[in-house]
């Protein structure tokens, strides 16, 4: 056993760790340039708006053609159109865009051209830091139908942790939150097939530019994907990885037994009684109500220019598409009530702002087409399982997540998990609906590391 053992460790040792080739990429419009060397600069941005663009909002709000819902429909149809009746009134009436562009300007904003596109970023740094404490690089990366605007109420409680009670350890970060190109104000890329691969490209080239050989990952949805292709494609830049949802799409024979079993003896398949609270009844949780939830999903992943184009040019119709996600994705039970539990969680000025930030950018298109580009090459979203993270990893489950993840199949892929938090309450948007939790649970998380 004692040989056996040693030989093992040497065999293991000597392999090298499997990562995702680093590859290149032209997203620019029309040829790659021959000579000449790309822009590197970073460019200070601010967001603007004005009266012709506000103008042209309220004249399509004063237009919004009402549909009835049915009686008792509350959000089972989706967005209940007389809800949706409210909230545009309150866009058309009371909203203030001209605030609200205050607001997100209240944290410095940058643009740089990284193979071919404007890539749009802010980067808050703390605006103190106490003797003897190390500031950390943290890149936070939102998803879809999210923006950078989801941190703006995480990114005080990491860069100031003591002035919001937060002072535990010696960990203050410096935080990075880009716009995926084709969100917000990224550019789009102009050729096909840009992946979560070429955004975890663009990400590391965009952390390199900005001085850093190492930082830690942070996200959600999308954000989740490309941070750990981040983590699989240069594991010695990333000092670790937060995660708020896990990919862990394969099924196999042995991992449909598991499932089985898990609803009888959890405890052989190395699942907590958390795991099966919020795991069974397995079919209702994981097909039916997947499976109402993702319909967006499959014209996305296939047509998305059709309904795109429906979206991009009614704001009503792309505030109920948006807004919808924020009910659901955020609460389950908010689906029997009439108002999609939306303000019980968010303000309408929160959710607004996030809706107008893909308005005035005509950028819903650009995000829609994100899932053609990942699911026509992987329609599973598991063809990069295969590269285990090996990084130290932290993955914060919260309740009302779409689906839940239990450590040990987490495992399969995150070779290095510190810390797997069962959070008490909270949903899809983590950043957005609990940035208190998710923060203690990031600060948490880079301690156990640094030690």
């Amino acid at each position: 056993l004692g040989v056996g053992g040693l030989l093992l460790y040497w065999l293991r040792s000597g392999r090298k760790i499997k990562t995702i080739d680093m590859g290149d990429g032209w997203w620019g419009s029309g040829e790659r340039p021959l000579k000449g060397k790309e822009d590197a600069s970073i460019r200070p941005f601010k967001i603007e708006t004005s009266d012709k663009e506000i103008e042209d909002l309220h004249r399509r709000l004063d237009q919004f053609r009402f549909t009835p819902h049915v009686e008792g429909a509350a959000f089972h149809y989706g967005f209940n159109s007389s809800y949706l009746q409210k909230v545009v009134a309150y866009w058309r009436n009371q909203f203030d865009w001209h605030k609200q562009v205050e607001e997100l300007n209240k944290y410095p904003h940058f643009h740089t051209t990284i193979e071919g596109i404007d890539i749009h970023f802010i980067h808050v740094k703390p605006p103190y830091v106490p003797h003897g404490r190390a500031v950390k690089p943290l890149l936070m990366v939102h998803g879809w139908p999210g923006s950078f605007y989801e941190f703006y109420k995480i990114i005080p409680l990491l860069t100031e942790p003591a002035k919001h009670g937060l002072s535990e350890g010696d960990v203050v970060f410096e935080v990075i939150c880009p716009s995926i190109p084709g969100y917000g104000f990224s550019e789009a890329p102009h050729q096909k097939e840009f992946d979560s691969i070429a955004t975890a490209r663009i990400f590391h080239k965009l952390m390199n530019r900005l001085g850093f050989k190492e930082y830690y990952l942070q996200g959600g949805d999308w954000g989740s994907r490309i941070t750990t292709n981040m983590a699989q494609m240069l594991p010695q830049s990333v000092k670790g990885l937060h995660l708020n949802l896990v990919f862990i799409a394969s099924q196999s024979l042995g991992k449909l037994i598991r499932i089985m079993l898990g609803a009888y003896v959890p405890w052989l398949v190395g699942l907590s009684r958390e795991d099966v609270r919020r795991f069974y009844p397995f079919v209702q949780k994981n097909i039916y109500d997947v499976l109402r939830e993702s319909g967006y999903l499959h014209i996305q992943a296939t047509k998305p220019d059709t309904a795109g184009c429906g979206l991009n040019d009614s704001p009503v119709g792309l505030a109920a598409y948006i807004l919808e996600k924020f009910s659901t994705w955020t609460d389950k039970s908010f689906l029997h009530k009439d108002d999609g539990g939306l303000e019980s969680k968010y303000s309408l000025d929160e959710l607004l702002t996030n809706v107008m930030i893909y308005w005035v950018t005509s950028s819903i298109v650009s995000s829609m087409r994100y899932y053609k580009e990942n699911f026509s090459k992987d329609p599973h979203l598991n063809a990069h399982n295969r590269v285990g993270v090996y990084v130290p990893t932290g993955i914060a489950a919260f309740p009302q997540e779409i689906v839940h993840v239990p450590r040990v199949w987490a495992k399969d892929v995150y070779k290095n998990i510190i810390t797997y938090s069962y959070m008490p309450r909270g949903g899809h948007f983590a950043a957005f609906e609990e940035p208190r939790l998710l923060a203690q649970d990031i600060m948490q998380f880079v301690q156990k590391v640094e030690q």
